[in-house]
């Protein structure tokens, strides 16, 4: 059986890898962005389906990232909370 001290510093590993997971988490959603400023300057002119979808795919995974920011932030809150309860 694991020590507190062992859960407690195995905990703090985890949070720390979600803040990494985080920052990894903001950039792709920076590179979405660019990507969807691109998609639709160049759909600016058109409205050929294949940009449209290509536009609203881009969308979806921007609001997939940002749910995953969302949960990931939230996974690691109760971690922290929980190394709380752990004193």
């Amino acid at each position: 059986m694991a020590s507190i001290e062992q859960v407690k510093a195995a905990l703090i590993q985890a949070t720390e890898q979600g803040d990494v997971v985080v920052g990894q988490i903001r950039s792709s959603l920076e590179q979405t962005e660019q990507t969807l400023v691109r998609l639709r300057a160049v759909a600016a002119g058109t409205g050929h389906p294949a940009l449209t979808e290509a536009i609203g795919r881009a969308e979806q995974s921007r609001q997939r990232l940002g749910e995953a920011l969302h949960l990931i932030q939230g996974s690691s809150d109760a971690a922290r909370n929980y190394i709380g309860v752990l004193g």
